[in-house]
């Protein structure tokens, strides 16, 4: 086989398709008292952190192969669409409200839309319920990761609760999602190989999500493939409550000649004295179809 070094030029070389997925937090809410929790937006201050979200893949995000999805909360869907497109794409601006903003995206799509709801992105939490208000009480004091990680799936199964947004429930919901590109990726590596689709390399796909639930899925990867004193730390790391606002992790498909693709997942977390967290690992499928199958356990 010829190499580049014998004179074959780069576009003889078969192109590697890729489907990217970027797992985040929404952005600051605006919490309308005229509105249902479902319905608040981002704030400003929200608009503003999705935007800067947009700057971490401007030079390689590519809007004609991307979309946004949120939970069917506004607030999830918003984030994920500013983070799609970032500044200057479609006249957007940063200040648009949800439904302008979609309206922009999707102003030359004959059908369906480019931004759209994901249950698994969601979180169910009712107060009123035993689990709920325990789950309620560590949100309020600041360690709602700790309580998920440690104590829901336990607790869950105590007081019978079936509904509740549990450590495995959240994580496998989470996996649900990546299996799913799981399976497109071998299909996109056709397309990407076939010079007549003019595909580029990446499908991108901007998920955005809420306090505690894509966390789940990262703090069961590493407590698989690291064990639970490094699923510990990452706790720590994100001080025992979850991601930040817009922060998140990234997971990367390859397939390989129709083989099962290779999963890397990608965070960091920085932070003085040894605070910080760091995960850049690639993944055995197998660790995230048994993390779906235990969200029904």
């Amino acid at each position: 086989m010829k190499t580049l070094e014998q004179g074959v030029g780069p576009e003889s070389q078969e192109r590697q398709g890729r489907v990217l997925l970027h797992f985040f937090r929404h952005g600051e809410q605006f919490k309308d008292p005229e509105k249902r929790d479902q319905d608040y937006e981002l704030s400003p201050a929200g608009r503003g952190q999705a935007m800067k979200k947009a700057e971490e893949t401007k030079d390689t995000r590519n809007l004609r192969q991307s979309m946004a999805f949120g939970s069917p909360r506004k607030r999830a869907q918003q984030t994920a669409a500013f983070a799609m497109t970032g500044a200057g794409a479609d006249s957007i601006t940063g200040n648009e409200s949800f439904d302008e903003l979609r309206a922009k995206i999707d102003k030359d799509i004959k059908y369906g839309s480019k931004v759209a709801a994901d249950p698994r992105l969601n979180f169910f939490m009712d107060k009123n319920t035993p689990f709920g208000a325990k789950a309620m009480e560590a949100f309020t004091n600041k360690r709602y990761i700790e309580f998920l990680v440690n104590e829901s799936d336990a607790l869950a199964r105590e007081v019978g609760d079936e509904n509740g947004s549990t450590y495995s429930r959240q994580a496998g919901s989470i996996a649900d999602v990546v299996l799913k590109y799981a399976k497109v990726s071998p299909r996109w590596q056709e397309l990407v190989s076939d010079a007549t689709k003019k595909y580029e390399e990446t499908l991108e796909r901007f998920l955005g999500s809420h306090q505690g639930v894509s966390e789940c899925f990262l703090a069961k990867v590493i407590e698989k493939t690291e064990g639970s004193a490094e699923r510990d730390r990452f706790v720590e790391a994100i001080k025992k409550q979850g991601f930040d606002f817009t922060e998140g992790f990234d997971v990367e498909l390859v397939s390989q000649n129709g083989s099962e693709p290779q999963v890397r997942i990608r965070y960091k977390k920085e932070g003085a004295e040894g605070k910080g967290f760091e995960f850049d690992r690639t993944v055995p499928l197998s660790v995230v179809e048994e993390i779906s199958a235990e969200q029904k356990g």
